[in-house]
């Protein structure tokens, strides 16, 4: 469905409004933390999904300095046919959703979130990994491990979600969010940082992916009701973001 001009108008001025909230107006006793409602779980989980370990003491793959890093950091949209290692992967993983520390209703790790309310959610394509199975897999944030938890999928459904950019990339990144973990305690402010978190989390890949000469293009023109649905992910938990990450092609 197309929206009219008239109602593209009205969604442009609401959106920006989202962007610029007035945290003067934002009174933390009524926000569902400030009424002392149960907090929400920052840390989902699959039961009867099976796990695969990632390396957790992965070590530095890169020689690189940051600043050479930041400098060299482009978005690249073609691949070489080239698999994803073990410990690339477990690398490029720690550096972009690690977390270092979770309680109640809150987790600190490697991408600053609001108040740490961490509302992202990892899952990943795994196309071309060695050692792992075609798939959708989702990121442990208790573990740091991966469940599979989808192989009845092909790689035209995958494509399709993303609007024809999957190419020959080794590896897709989804983030989701769960809305509700920020606006627990934030209420209408909370939108603007869910946005800024999913960025951080996407300039992590791309910092993480440059130093070990992977390229990067995150992605956030996609089919919004196919990706949700591959994810099997939809009303309270959505994808807000996502990348493709491949071996960039020796000049």
């Amino acid at each position: 469905m197309k929206y009219s001009i008239d109602e593209q108008k009205i969604i442009i001025k609401a959106n920006r409004e989202t962007l610029r909230p007035n945290w003067e107006d934002l009174d933390y006793s009524e926000t569902d933390k400030g009424r002392k409602l149960p907090k929400p779980t920052v840390c989902k989980s699959y039961k009867n999904a099976k796990v695969f370990e990632l390396i957790k003491d992965v070590p530095s793959l890169s020689g690189k300095k940051i600043d050479e890093i930041i400098l060299a950091r482009r978005s690249v949209r073609q691949y070489e046919e080239h698999p994803m290692s073990l410990v690339e992967l477990s690398y490029l993983c720690k550096l972009t959703s690690e977390i270092v520390k979770m309680g109640p209703g809150y987790a600190m790790g490697v991408i600053p979130t609001g108040g740490a309310t961490n509302s992202l959610e990892t899952y990943l394509y795994l196309n071309k990994v060695d050692g792992f199975k075609k798939g959708i897999y989702h990121y442990m944030k208790d573990t740091g491990n991966l469940q599979l938890i989808r192989e009845d999928i092909t790689d035209e459904l995958v494509n399709d979600s993303m609007k024809n950019q999957l190419r020959n990339c080794a590896v897709v990144f989804f983030w989701t969010t769960t809305p509700y973990r920020a606006e627990y305690k934030y209420s209408f402010t909370s939108h603007k940082m869910i946005a800024i978190e999913a960025g951080h989390a996407c300039q992590n890949l791309y910092l993480a992916a440059e130093a070990i000469d992977y390229g990067v293009v995150g992605i956030a023109a996609y089919n919004q009701k196919l990706v949700d649905e591959l994810l099997q992910v939809g009303k309270d938990e959505f994808v807000v973001y996502l990348a493709a990450v491949g071996k960039k092609i020796k000049q």
